[in-house]
C-alpha cells in the first residue's frame, strides 16, 4: 500500500462498515469485524487480559496484512505474513485506538475479549487523533458521548473509495452541514481532527 498517499489523505474529507458483536452476562465477548481488500479503519473493541492478548500478532492470527498507527506525525506499520510479524513492532491495540488494516482480501475476523462499561475517557489529542469508543457500542456520536465544547471535525474512511468523509461539529450548535451528525459502528475507528486537546468520556451501565 501506498503510506505516502495515505499520510497526505489524512488531511482530506468516509463511510463505516457494520460489525456484529454479543457480549454475556459477565461481560466477556466477541465481535465479528468484517475487514475488506485494502485499507479499512477499525478499531479493537474489547480488551484480552490473556497474555499478549491484544498485541497485533493475537488480533491478526493468521492474516498477512499490515496495521498502520498515527504517531502524530505519520504512520507506523507492523508487516504481517500469515500472522507472524515481519517488520515493525507487535504492539498492543488497546480499546479506544483507531487503526488502519491493509489486508490482503476480505476476511472477516472474531475478536474476543472484555468489554469495558462503566465510565471510559478517550484522550483525543490536538490536531489528528486516530480513535473509537471504548466501549463497545453502535450509535450516533452524540449516543457515544461525542460533543466536545470546541469545534471539531470527525472522518469516517470509505474503503471502497479511499477516502475519507468528513462530518463537522460547531461549538454551540451541534453537528452541521449537508452530512449531519455521524454514526459509528462497533470496532469502527475514525480520525478526530480538533484545534485543541480534549476528553471523549462515556458512561455505560449494562442491565441486570
Amino acid at each position: 500500500m501506498n503510506k505516502n498517499f495515505l499520510a497526505l489523505t489524512v488531511a482530506a474529507s468516509a463511510l463505516a462498515f457494520s460489525a456484529s458483536a454479543a457480549v454475556s452476562s459477565n461481560i466477556v465477548g466477541y465481535v465479528k469485524v468484517p475487514l475488506k481488500l485494502g485499507l479499512n479503519l477499525v478499531a479493537n473493541p474489547l480488551n484480552n487480559t490473556n497474555p499478549n492478548g491484544n498485541k497485533i500478532s493475537s488480533l491478526f492470527a493468521g492474516q498477512t496484512c499490515s496495521v498502520l498507527r498515527w504517531n502524530g506525525s505519520g504512520f507506523g506499520s507492523t508487516d504481517l505474513f500469515e500472522g507472524v510479524v515481519v517488520g515493525g513492532v507487535d504492539g498492543d491495540l488497546a480499546p479506544g485506538e483507531g487503526f488502519f488494516a491493509d489486508m490482503g482480501g476480505d476476511v472477516s475476523l472474531t475478536w474476543v475479549g472484555e468489554a469495558l462499561v462503566g465510565t471510559q475517557s478517550v484522550n483525543v489529542g490536538a490536531n489528528n487523533s486516530f480513535v473509537a469508543s471504548k466501549i463497545p457500542l453502535a450509535g450516533t456520536a452524540t449516543e457515544l458521548g461525542l460533543a466536545p465544547a470546541d469545534s471539531i471535525s470527525a472522518l469516517t474512511w470509505d474503503n471502497a473509495s479511499s477516502s475519507f468523509k468528513s462530518y463537522d461539529y460547531f461549538a454551540g450548535a451541534g453537528w452541521i452541514g449537508s452530512l449531519g451528525e455521524p454514526s459509528f459502528a462497533v470496532a469502527q475507528g475514525f480520525l478526530v481532527q480538533s484545534g485543541a486537546a480534549f476528553t471523549w468520556t462515556k458512561t455505560f451501565t449494562p442491565a441486570n
